[in-house]
């Protein structure tokens, strides 16, 4: 009886280690870091409690370490490693609940990846307008305690913030998005009248599906997985009655970024590739008549821009100095084209820039968001009445407005 709790937290190790195949969290780095721990009010002197702690990272960290290393110089299924990983995780943390060593209790909602913002407005029954400002979606990050396999899509309505604000999503508010999952952030934006919803699919063949929403996010509806794939967060976008997709190929298709559309949001056509490699997924915005896209390039990681005058059609590239390793955002006001993203420095501060005509981009000072350490993580923009709108996640997920 007293292995039954290490069996059933094994068990869950294993379905979240054997799922996440594309977002990183079998790596033996994220796996040696991803549990902390404080010790209980009732040791007499915290020092003594801090020392067996410390130990215990120690060896777990050189142990996941050695299997990494094992794994690839040998060629080893992952299913290998997994157990590896889970069997030491799974004693530990029986060990921890028998001596009493609390677990810090998660208060926000958090995910691993940049969450997804839009604006839009749609009508109920009567025919009478009613304002959404803000939904934010974003991909959960998993709870082992509770057997969770996978990252679940999640949202919230924001409809009252005021602006300018900055908050933290209080966890009783969000929604499941139909008990969808995801190994990636996904996408969002509003179109005639709906919200539309892009996300990677948890199978092995990582769909892209998108569904839509037509009173608010409160129902989904329309489903439809599409015959691409992609292990990147894909972008959504409306320009000129359209609504446009961007993803980037497997990369043993080369990391490609391709792009295409539709007037209905359920048949898409005209698919492009562009010649451009993402390292990760891609961004989209439009700006009066010019249509843009940005990514961080595969070798070089330096951020790139090109615009569009049909959505077909991408030339003037633009490449930055500044770069990420993650997927960057987009977003627009009346007057200007912003690009924000996470930096690669050790703080992962978020940065941002603004042009007029998506060549010349100027700095933006960071004092609209809160101070760091808040000030980090992966961003997403979004354009609404009152200003632009900018989420992140460092992995706290947060909201402010108006930015600028």
């Amino acid at each position: 009886m007293a292995l039954l709790p290490c069996v059933v937290y094994t068990k869950s190790k294993l379905e979240r280690c054997c799922e996440s195949r594309d977002n990183g969290y079998w790596k033996a780095g994220e796996w040696a870091s991803d549990k902390y721990f404080k010790c209980p009010k009732w040791q007499p002197a915290r020092f003594f409690c801090c020392i067996p702690i410390w130990i215990i990272k120690i060896i777990r960290k050189a142990f996941h370490w050695f299997v990494h290393k094992v794994r690839f110089t040998f060629k080893l299924p992952r299913f290998f490693m997994c157990v590896t990983y889970a069997v030491p995780l799974a004693i530990t943390t029986l060990v921890e609940r028998i001596l009493g060593f609390a677990m810090p209790v998660t208060t926000s909602p958090s995910s691993p990846f940049a969450p997804a913002v839009a604006y839009g407005r749609h009508r109920i029954l009567e025919g009478e307008e009613r304002s959404t400002p803000i939904i934010m979606c974003w991909t959960e990050t998993a709870d082992t305690r509770v057997g969770l396999a996978g990252l679940r899509l999640r949202y919230e309505q924001l409809q009252y913030y005021p602006s300018p604000f900055h908050n933290t999503l209080p966890q009783y508010k969000t929604k499941s998005v139909d008990g969808e999952i995801s190994h990636r952030g996904p996408a969002l934006a509003f179109f005639r009248d709906r919200f539309f919803l892009a996300w990677i699919g948890k199978e092995k063949a990582h769909s892209i599906n998108i569904i839509q929403s037509h009173d608010g996010g409160d129902t989904w509806a329309n489903k439809l997985t599409l015959d691409i794939s992609s292990t990147s967060s894909p972008a959504l976008a409306a320009f000129k009655n359209r609504l446009y997709l961007a993803w980037r190929s497997k990369p043993r298709l080369g990391s490609y970024l391709n792009i295409m559309s539709s007037a209905d949001g359920m048949k898409w056509v005209n698919v492009t590739k562009l010649p451009a490699w993402g390292s990760s997924g891609p961004a989209l915005a439009a700006m009066g008549s010019v249509f843009y896209i940005a990514w961080s390039d595969r070798d070089s990681h330096r951020l790139c821009i090109r615009s569009s005058q049909d959505g077909i059609l991408f030339d003037n590239e633009v490449i930055l100095e500044e770069g990420t390793d993650v997927r960057p955002a987009l977003g627009t006001d009346e007057k200007y084209l912003y690009l924000a993203w996470k930096a690669r420095s050790e703080d992962g501060s978020i940065r941002l820039l603004r042009s007029k005509t998506g060549i010349d981009w100027h700095k933006l000072p960071a004092s609209p968001l809160p101070a760091s350490p808040l000030n980090t993580g992966q961003p997403g923009l979004a354009s609404s009445g009152r200003g632009l709108i900018i989420g992140w996640a460092n992995p706290t997920l947060h909201i402010a407005g108006k930015v600028y």
